[in-house]
């Protein structure tokens, strides 16, 4: 009996999640493009759950685009942020064993949070800390979620961002100047 090198009961669940995600921001694509939707830039950050915040400007308004973690029953979600109340957490956890290397001890984490006060309540986090997730600044027409065509294969959005190491982090707070000025 010959088995397939990737044909196990758990290849085929996360399969079957790849494809109920993008049909989801399909669809979701479709709803904004409908309505007009169409920022000129979106800066995203990946999320613990493997889903993602953005945020972009659209007819002079800050909005955030919340996305599904992998597997969950979560929709996409277009927020109107308004005025984008928030706070800022640095973050610096120090390195611990061997920082990571071949499996030993944790990488240094070193960047910043910015927590968002959503209206209504509650909170969306956009992280920008090396060592801990992933970024992508996109424009209008390169921008993965906003295409409305079938992405091919077993796709997901967040394999586009790109990991956030100390090089990158630099760039990654620039582009995050330009929504979260500082605050005094």
């Amino acid at each position: 009996m010959q088995v397939a090198l990737f044909d196990s009961a758990e290849d085929h669940v996360r399969k079957t999640n790849l494809k109920k995600l993008e049909d989801k921001r399909v669809a979701f694509a479709q709803k904004l493009e409908s309505q007009g939707f169409a920022p000129e830039d979106m800066l995203f950050s990946q999320n613990e759950n493997g889903g993602f915040t953005a945020v972009c400007r659209h007819n002079g308004r800050n909005w955030l685009i919340i996305g599904p973690g992998f597997g969950t029953d979560e929709d996409f979600n277009l927020v109107d942020a308004g005025a984008l109340e928030y706070r800022v957490q640095e973050v610096f956890n120090k390195a611990e064993g061997m920082g990571g290397i071949f499996g030993f001890g944790k990488k240094a984490e070193v960047g910043a949070d910015f927590i968002i006060t959503l209206p209504g309540g509650g909170e969306a986090k956009l992280s920008f800390v090396s060592g801990r997730n992933s970024w992508l600044r996109s424009n209008l027409k390169k921008n993965p979620l906003l295409k409305t065509r079938r992405r091919r294969g077993d796709a997901n959005i967040v394999w586009d961002f790109r990991p956030l190491d100390r090089t990158e982090l630099q760039a990654a707070m620039r582009a995050a100047q330009a929504y979260f000025p500082p605050q005094e």
